[in-house]
């Protein structure tokens, strides 16, 4: 399966941990999230420098509160696991239906993420 593959090798398995917590995590307060990694740790194109980069959808607004409860997550997720995780975070709704949706980082992220 090239999601597993992918993920299992680029990601060491500390990150890995790091993602199913933060997918756990947000699963619990909001049911029907979507994630994918995408970025450097899905092409193979990263370093020791590079982060991990995560698209999160929910299936709601996304309000400056909600946002901030995510990038907080985020940032203790990172120090539980020596992580460096970096969230882009919107409503399933402005991602695709949106001026977002017709920005180059929408194409990249579709065409070459992988869903979690």
């Amino acid at each position: 399966m090239k999601k597993k593959n992918t993920i299992s090798k680029y990601l060491t398995p500390n990150e890995l941990k790091a993602l199913d917590t933060l997918v756990a995590k947000i699963n619990k307060m909001w049911r029907g999230a979507k994630f994918k990694l995408f970025g450097s740790k899905v092409t193979g194109r990263f370093d020791e420098e590079s982060d991990i980069d995560v698209l999160v959808l929910l299936p709601c607004k996304v309000t400056r509160e909600i946002e901030n409860r995510i990038v907080d997550m985020v940032f203790y997720i990172n120090l539980q696991f020596g992580t460096n995780i970096s969230a882009l975070i919107f409503s399933d709704e402005e991602w695709n239906n949106s001026p977002v949706s017709v920005l180059p980082i929408h194409y990249f992220i579709e065409k070459e993420g992988i869903s979690l």
